[in-house]
C-alpha cells in the first residue's frame, strides 16, 4: 500500500507499507526518509475523514481501520506534523528543527499562531526571510518573501503600523551572515515564548463562541467577550468524552469542584479532545507514561461479542492512546541514540588480529573500552564518575553534573545526598 506524505511546505513524497501495518511502521519509514528517526516521538501523522475533519492517526492501530482505503491501488494521503512542541534547545538534530520550522511557519501564515505584538511580527518575518533568501540585498530585496509572510498577525488588537515594512527590513539587516539553520532556530525560539505555543485548538458548539486549546500546561478556555481561563493539569480531577460531549471536572482557584461540559462537531472531535488532553498531560507533566494510559482500549461490536467468550481476543481491539515516551524520556532516548551513532562512526578500522602471551589484543582493547565507558559520567559523557547518589547507591555521574540534577538519571528517584567518591589511582589515569 502506498502512502503519500505531505510536509508542511507542501512537498509530497511516498512510502510503501504493508496494507495491514500499523501507523507506527509508516511513521518510522517517513522519519527515516527525512533523517529524524531519533526524535520521531515529537511527530505524528494526520488524515482527513469523510467529514473533512483533520484527525491524528493512532500509531498503534492498523492504518486501514482508521483511513478509508479504496483498494490497494489508491494511495493513502497523510500529513506529517509536529504533535508535541518543545523549545528548540531540546531538539538535538538540525533536521528535526527544520521540520519544526516548516510547521511553525505554516501556523504563523494561517494565523493559527499569533505573535505577541507587531515588533515580534517584524522579527518573525525577518527571520523567515533570512532563512529562505539569505542576507538582505538592497538591490534585490526579497519582496516575495515579505509579501507571503505579511499574513502573519499579532494578538495585539492595535492596527498594523504603517512602517511595518521598514521595521522588517531593519530587522533583516541585523541578521547579516546568519546561516539558514540559525535563523530557523531563532524563529522557533521566538514562537516558543508565545502564549499559545504548542496548543491544539478545538472549536466547541455553538460554532465560534468557544475555543478549547490543549497545550503543555493544561487546557485553556477561550470564550467570546470573556477573559481566557487556564485549567492546569494539576487542577484537573477527571475528563471523559461520550459521543459529541466532553466533560471536565476540575478545581477552581478557590478549591471548589467545577464542571466544564461542552459539545463538539462530532464524536471523532470529542474523542480527539480527550486524547489530546490525556497524551499532552502524560508527555509534559509525567515522569513516565503510566500503564493505565498505554493499556486503554475499546472494541467494535464484533470484537465485543467475541470478547465475551475469549477476553484475550484481539479482534476489533483499538488502542485509545499511542504515546510511548514523556518529554524527558524522548530527549534522553534521542541523546543516547545520537551518542551511539557518533561512537560507531569514530571506531577505527579493524586491525589485523594480534596476540600477546596467548591473549587476544582485540579482546583486551574491547574490555578496556568497556571499562572506560563504565567509568565515564553518563550525563556529560566526558568526565569520570566520582559521585554516588544516596540512598539509591547508583554511581553514574561526575561532581559537576550531580550538582545540576535532583534525581538519579538511572532510576529517576530523588536522592538525599551526592557523596564524593574516590576511584583508585590506576582507574583515574585510564579514564583521564
Amino acid at each position: 500500500m502506498w502512502c503519500l506524505i505531505s510536509q508542511p511546505n507542501s512537498v509530497v513524497f511516498e512510502v510503501r507499507v504493508d496494507p495491514k501495518s500499523i501507523g507506527q511502521e509508516c511513521l518510522e519509514k517517513v522519519c527515516e526518509y527525512l533523517g529524524i528517526s531519533n526524535e520521531s516521538d515529537y511527530f505524528g501523522l494526520k488524515y482527513e475523514n469523510n467529514k473533512g475533519e483533520e484527525l491524528w492517526l493512532n500509531l498503534r492501530n492498523p492504518i486501514d481501520r482508521q483511513v478509508n482505503c479504496h483498494g490497494q491501488t489508491n494511495p493513502v494521503r497523510l500529513a506529517l506534523r509536529v504533535k508535541f512542541w518543545v523549545p528548540p534547545h531540546l531538539l538535538l538534530q538540525e533536521t528535526t528543527r527544520h521540520q519544526f520550522y516548516l510547521h511553525s511557519r505554516v501556523d504563523l501564515l494561517e494565523k493559527r499562531l499569533l505573535a505577541s505584538d507587531w515588533d515580534c511580527v517584524s522579527r518573525l518575518i525577518a527571520l523567515i526571510a533570512q532563512a529562505e533568501s539569505g542576507d538582505y540585498e538592497p538591490s534585490h530585496p526579497p519582496h516575495n518573501v515579505y509579501m507571503q509572510a505579511s499574513s502573519i498577525s499579532s494578538a495585539n488588537v492595535t492596527q498594523k503600523p504603517n512602517n511595518l515594512l521598514q521595521k522588517i527590513i531593519s530587522e533583516h539587516k541585523k541578521y547579516k551572515g546568519m546561516k539558514r539553520s540559525t535563523a530557523e532556530y531563532w524563529l522557533l525560539k521566538e514562537i516558543s515564548e508565545l502564549e499559545t505555543f504548542g496548543e491544539e485548538m478545538f472549536s466547541a458548539k455553538p460554532q465560534g463562541s468557544t475555543m478549547l486549546g490543549v497545550g503543555p500546561h493544561g487546557i485553556t478556555v477561550y470564550e467570546k467577550n470573556k477573559p481566557k481561563q487556564l485549567i492546569s493539569f494539576t487542577n484537573i480531577i477527571s475528563a471523559s468524552s461520550h459521543r459529541r460531549s466532553f466533560k471536565l471536572e476540575y478545581l477552581s482557584v478557590e478549591n471548589k469542584e467545577l464542571l466544564l461540559e461542552t459539545k463538539l462537531d462530532s464524536s471523532h472531535v470529542a474523542s480527539s479532545l480527550y486524547r489530546a488532553l490525556t497524551e499532552k498531560h502524560a508527555f509534559y507533566s509525567c515522569e513516565t507514561v503510566r500503564s493505565a494510559v498505554t493499556a486503554q482500549f475499546i472494541r467494535d461490536l464484533k470484537g465485543t461479542i467475541v470478547s465475551i467468550f475469549n477476553e484475550d481476543s484481539t479482534l476489533g481491539k483499538k488502542y485509545v492512546f499511542d504515546i510511548k515516551r514523556t518529554c524527558r524520556e524522548v530527549y534522553d532516548n534521542a541523546r543516547r541514540a545520537l551518542y551511539q551513532e557518533n561512537a560507531m562512526q569514530i571506531v577505527p578500522p579493524e586491525k589485523p588480529e594480534c596476540t600477546h602471551n596467548g591473549v587476544n589484543c582485540k579482546d583486551s582493547e574491547e574490555k578496556l573500552h568497556r571499562l572506560m565507558d563504565a567509568l565515564t559520567c553518563k550525563i556529560c559523557m566526558d568526565n569520570q564518575i566520582d559521585v554516588v547518589f544516596l540512598p539509591c547507591a547508583h554511581v553514574v555521574a561526575c561532581t559537576i553534573c550531580a550538582a545540576r540534577v535532583d534525581r538519579c538519571p538511572l532510576c529517576r528517584s530523588e536522592f538525599n545526598q551526592a557523596q564524593k567518591l574516590y576511584l583508585p589511582g590506576e582507574f583515574r589515569q585510564q579514564v583521564c
